[in-house]
């Protein structure tokens, strides 16, 4: 698999989040109601969030990396720090406003938050059904 390969799996299971989310955002308005609903239509979009921060971060790391290959020394700037704990802070925060503030049920909003599993699987099928992914290459 070559770079351009993961990168656009990467920017799939991105674009499956959010159509996911309103797939069980629309299931969850059957079980829970509408708030129930905006519960997981919210963690979908943390979800969403979340999953591109990481993806951008990962992959400013990995030039990071790639630009000091073979340094004795590898220098992490603190941002790289900060950006990446900032992010978790940001969405627990939302997590809390979410829960606590506008009082939405914390099962619909797990549910959004776990988005990012289905739209894996989505991908994984979709890879399979092309034929995208070659199992004989090395």
């Amino acid at each position: 698999m070559n770079p351009s390969d993961s990168e656009a799996i990467e920017r799939r299971i991105e674009l499956f989040i959010p159509i996911l989310g309103g797939v069980m955002a629309l299931a969850a308005s059957l079980k829970w109601g509408i708030r129930g609903a905006a519960g997981v239509a919210l963690g979908a979009a943390l979800c969403w969030l979340n999953f591109r921060w990481l993806r951008r971060g990962a992959t400013g790391v990995i030039n990071l990396g790639m630009s000091q290959a073979g340094a004795q020394v590898v220098h992490v700037p603190r941002s790289v720090h900060a950006k990446f704990f900032g992010r978790l802070l940001l969405l627990l925060v939302a997590a809390y406003v979410i829960l606590s503030r506008l009082r939405l049920p914390a099962m619909p909003v797990v549910c959004g938050l776990a988005a990012v599993v289905p739209a894996i699987l989505v991908e994984l099928a979709y890879e399979l059904a092309t034929g995208h992914h070659r199992w004989n290459e090395q």
